[in-house]
């Protein structure tokens, strides 16, 4: 081998004597390199003057305009093709989205990364720690700084900006292992306080912020700031970009201000970025097939062509969007040896990813110079937060019922243990994890538990199904705890379901276990049977009256009549009545009549049997080999297109309920149904989208279904897939703050 530092060595690496003439081109050489870095030296000091000069500041605005003017041509463009290929295929319309519901071919991997080996979903389990454990005291700083240091040598140029932060904010340093470990004294003697991680040089400054992500130590902060030393030597004005991007992002401390209290105030901003440095689709480079597969472990579908991301990776950020990054469940094989690549590794992916991330969930990327602008429009127009309401199943206990007619011991564990996948990326079981566990109704701490995991993800009462058969009472044992321990903090109503008992689960034709066969007066034994219930000040009131859910006033022969004898008894019994709300019919079932409409106060949508956009995959036969054209339904479509109406028949309001997914395959193998593509990014925009409609501001209340319908995979409650991350989504989509 040869070397530029001395004469060429042979095989034993003794020095070869070599040609004259050799020797002279290797001079050449060294001088040529020498020019070069020269050339590349004064590039650079000459495009930090222009990055720095006032002309270049002012011209901001030009440049941005121009760069988005770049990306909506590149989307015209993809727009006019997808147009004519649909157009080709004979006009069909679906607006289903698959990418990033399936694994990529191999082939359309770079050839050394390590995505293209592709992961088994059903395997994949998020970090136990990552869970939002950590609980900073009150009053601590609610701003995070994370900044990666690979080059010790630039690390003042962060450091003299982080004095012009505001407040108080926490700092959490990853220091590449080896000659960076020597800025670590200077970071501690500036801030003693700061939270230090060295880590292999490995996947840029991404690697070391999923780490973080994994580790929970970028939860229960209002706004991040994510920095790194960057040189970015591919660019001939890295330099200047660099310090370009740290200005925009510790702009002054009233820019920072602003910044936060945006992050802080208006649920639809995912990322704030300096000012012109969004990228675009123009950017996917040969990104596009890592993006899918990391989109593919949480089964996230999403638009290519909407691509856009913070270039540079330096943002602000909200921290539920960087916990996201746990989900994906990378570790340090994911990501490539370090080789000065500029393009299709892990971390260029991930880099675009939190982009998409923000996209999906609903959220915006603003840019600095419109933060000012922004802040005082939410300022003018922010509506309160929306009372939300979870489904809640009280199922997970034994019974008599249960033991007589599915087996000594039988609850909906049972299903949910036995369930298996019906396709190789099919998302089956649903456990729950750690947290949670299969835990017994039967004991009255499973339900504290609940009521302090509800509160602190900011999710107001539970609407327990009731099961009530013309007397005959199943499956109480929980509300019964909770009537009994006032320590309890849990404010519940009841939806009397009141359908039948069948062997099929489901209310349809089937062998029926419980009838419910109403009879005269079954209006007073009712309200006798729950008035101990709305009695109890936790009980949620709607206008001053308890509330009640109706699950099929089809089944009640004379629901007006019915309705105003409820209402009665109510009064009877001291209560100030009810307001009582009908859920909307199944597609099963059939629609109200308008007399049922007109004796409620209003009705509550009950997805996926109502109030929910279906499309299904019926053109995707790799789902599976031998599904219904019916089984598997699109839940991004549902999340985005459903449409959410604020009055139905005879003026009465609807009000909205969302699912965080539906899968029963537990309950029913393969005769079942599933939204295909669930996952709390997704989630996350459904629950913005409800909590921002019309009909929920109008109203105030929007409904979950379900907390805890395992057996039907919609689940609010910690699961071995995504940990908290539902209930985490759901709390981010809310529009005020509650501390």
């Amino acid at each position: 081998m040869t070397t530029l530092d001395g004469p060429p060595l042979d095989e034993t690496g003794l020095e070869s004597e070599g040609s004259e003439e050799t020797q002279a081109e290797l001079s050449r050489l060294r001088q040529r390199v020498t020019d070069l870095e020269l050339t590349v030296e004064e590039y650079r000091r000459q495009m930090s003057q222009v990055l720095a000069s006032t002309s270049w500041r002012l011209t901001s605005p030009v440049r941005a305009v121009a760069s988005r003017g770049r990306t909506a041509r590149v989307k015209s463009r993809r727009a006019l093709k997808k147009l004519a290929n649909r157009n080709a295929d004979g006009g069909g319309h679906s607006s289903i989205r698959t990418t990033g519901l399936f694994m990529p071919p191999a082939d359309a991997f770079p050839l050394y990364s390590p995505l293209k080996q592709g992961v088994g979903v059903s395997q994949l389990r998020r970090p136990k720690c990552a869970d939002g454990v950590i609980q900073r005291p009150l009053g601590s700083p609610s701003v995070l700084v994370v900044a990666h240091v690979h080059y010790p040598e630039l690390w003042p140029d962060i450091d003299d900006r982080l004095a012009r932060m505001p407040e108080e904010f926490d700092l959490v340093v990853t220091i590449t292992e080896g000659e960076a470990e020597s800025v670590i004294p200077n970071i501690l003697r500036r801030h003693p306080h700061a939270h230090l991680e060295v880590c292999k040089n490995k996947g840029r400054d991404w690697a070391p912020l999923v780490e973080l992500a994994n580790k929970g130590l970028l939860s229960g902060y209002d706004a991040v700031a994510k920095v790194h030393t960057k040189k970015s030597e591919h660019r001939i004005d890295g330099d200047g970009w660099r310090l370009a991007l740290l200005d925009g992002i510790f702009e002054s401390p009233e820019q920072i201000r602003r910044t936060v209290d945006l992050l802080r105030e208006d649920r639809s901003v995912g990322l704030v970025v300096p000012t012109s440095q969004v990228a675009g689709v123009e950017h996917w480079g040969s990104n596009r097939p890592l993006v899918e597969a990391l989109a593919f472990r949480m089964q996230m579908a999403f638009e290519p062509d909407d691509l856009q991301f913070p270039a540079g990776s330096m943002f602000w950020c909200r921290p539920w969007l960087l916990e996201r990054m746990a989900d994906l469940c990378l570790d340090g094989a994911d990501f490539e040896p370090e080789g000065g690549q500029y393009d299709a590794t892990t971390a260029h992916a991930l880099e675009r990813l939190i982009g998409i991330f923000s996209s999906v969930a609903g959220m915006d990327i603003v840019e600095a110079m419109d933060v000012k602008t922004r802040l005082a429009t939410v300022r003018r127009s922010s509506p309160a937060r929306p009372k939300t309401l979870a489904f809640y199943l009280p199922q997970f206990h034994c019974t008599p019922e249960n033991d007589e007619f599915w087996g000594a011991g039988f609850t909906d564990w049972v299903n949910v243990r036995k369930a298996k996948p019906l396709f190789p990326s099919h998302r089956q079981p649903i456990l729950p994890n750690y947290t949670t566990g299969f835990y017994d109704l039967a004991d009255p701490e499973v339900l504290r538990t609940q009521a302090e995991l509800a509160k602190r993800y900011s999710l107001d009462g539970f609407i327990f199904h009731y099961y009530w058969f013309n007397g005959r009472e199943v499956l109480k044992t929980p509300l019964e705890n909770w009537l009994g321990d006032r320590s309890i903090e849990l404010p519940l109503a009841l939806c009397w379901a009141n359908e039948p008992w069948t062997r099929r689960w489901d209310g349809l034709d089937g062998e029926t276990l419980i009838p419910q066969d109403l009879t005269s007066g079954w209006e007073s034994r009712f309200i006798e049977s729950v008035a101990p219930f709305m009695r109890d000040t936790r009980y949620i009131q709607v206008q001053g009256k308890p509330l009640l859910l109706i699950y099929r006033v089809d089944l009640i022969s004379d629901f007006a009549k019915s309705a105003s004898m409820l209402r009665a008894q109510a009064i009877e019994q001291g209560l100030s009545g009810l307001h009582i709300l009908v859920v909307q019919p199944s597609r099963d079932f059939g629609s109200l009549k308008s007399v049922a409409l007109e004796a409620s106060d209003g009705l509550v949508s009950f997805p996926p049997g109502s109030g929910v956009r279906l499309e299904h995959f019926s053109r995707l036969p790799a789902l599976a080999d031998n599904h219904r054209d019916d089984q598997f339904i699109s839940y991004d479509s549902a999340a985005r297109l459903s449409t959410i109406e604020g009055l139905g028949n005879a003026g009465k309001p609807v009000h909205p309920t969302i699912i965080p997914g539906w899968d029963n395959t537990a309950r029913r193998g393969g005769d079942s149904y599933a939204f295909v593509g669930s996952n709390p990014v997704t989630f996350r925009q459904w629950a913005y989208r409800a909590a921002a409609a019309p009909a929920v501001r109008n109203s105030g209340l929007l409904f979950v279904n379900a907390w805890n319908e395992w057996a039907e995979g919609a689940v609010l409650e910690p699961s071995e897939r995504f940990g908290d991350g539902m209930l985490a989504a759901l709390k981010d989509s809310q529009l005020a703050d509650e501390s």
